[in-house]
């Protein structure tokens, strides 16, 4: 057995506590009917991210169920966020791949077997690709094809979340350690092959989106800043459009008959918009040098218990 290959299966869990019976279940059915697959042994490595309903005691009655794998229970000190939950389930999982899970089942469990096979012939990167939604989202695919078109050109349309991964770049991932980011599109940005996988994205049952309207934005600016010039470049067109104005604004003194008043006012206008609009990006920034430079954990560990 200590021959066999381990799936380090990260599930983030924040306020899940109403999927999680039927996401175990269907992850030990999966693994049941998968099971003639040779030399693999599956490890379950859930992060409470902070969770304020009975998310983590429901884990821990859940578990004791399914005796037949590992299992890894990391309790963190508050909501750090979904992604951060992701480094922290990359910290304490042991296996030589890695699988991203989210705990709402709207990705199914049933794609992971596909994705070992993938995994098998060679790829270190093998994603579950949103080709179809049941609760399609504008603001979704906005932000999915930005990041593609403006930033990562090598991610799949549709944006993914359910993804296996080799060892070696979880290691890389840890290693960058990056701070206000997405490091599921960080893991595509390493630039590794990867095969794609087409499913359709199922409909949420339990619960609500645990992502508000703020947080979604704070997403976007994130991924704004980390993957694409978009900021720096709008800096650089802001000065220009400054400066061609600031010309015709002298010509027109020179050579047309209008209010001077008036052509002064919308010149200060919009100078005072570009730089208030420079100033926010330049903050923003600045922010983010900060948080880099006082080094601060993403995560918190309050406990971790295991059954191996």
């Amino acid at each position: 057995m200590n021959n066999h290959i381990l799936i380090s299966i990260i599930i983030p869990v924040y306020n899940n506590e109403g999927s999680l019976k039927e996401l175990f279940n269907r992850i030990n059915e999966t693994f049941i009917l998968h099971s003639k697959l040779e030399s693999i042994n599956y490890q379950l490595v859930i992060v409470d991210d902070g969770s304020i309903d009975n998310s983590y005691n429901t884990i821990s009655e859940e578990l004791k169920k399914h005796s037949n794998f590992s299992f890894k229970i990391i309790k963190l000190t508050r909501n750090f966020g979904s992604y951060n939950s992701f480094l922290a389930g990359m910290k304490y999982c042991d296996g030589a791949c890695c699988v991203y899970l989210h705990a709402d089942l709207q990705d199914p469990p049933e794609l992971i077997p596909e994705l070992y096979k993938n995994y098998l012939k060679g790829f270190k990167l093998v994603i579950a690709n949103r080709v179809d939604r049941e609760d399609e989202s504008i603001l979704s695919s906005l932000y999915h094809w930005t990041i593609k078109n403006y930033g990562i050109s090598n991610i799949p349309s549709g944006g993914f979340d359910l993804m296996l991964f080799d060892n070696c770049i979880k290691e890389e991932v840890m290693r960058i350690s990056e701070k206000n980011t997405n490091n599921v599109y960080l893991i595509s940005w390493l630039g590794y092959p990867y095969v794609n996988i087409p499913y359709k994205r199922k409909k949420r049952i339990y619960g609500k989106s645990q992502w508000s309207l703020r947080g979604k934005i704070r997403l976007f600016v994130d991924s704004i800043f980390s993957f694409t010039s978009i900021p720096s470049f709008w800096m650089r067109l802001s000065l220009f459009i400054c400066l061609i104005s600031f010309f015709s604004f002298l010509l027109s003194l020179l050579f047309l008959k209008v209010d001077l008043l008036i052509l002064f006012l919308a010149f200060i206008l919009l100078l005072v918009l570009m730089l208030f609009v420079n100033v926010s990006i330049l903050a923003e920034y600045i922010h983010r040098v900060h948080e880099t430079v006082r080094n601060r954990p993403n995560f918190v560990v309050e406990e971790v218990k295991s059954n191996s």
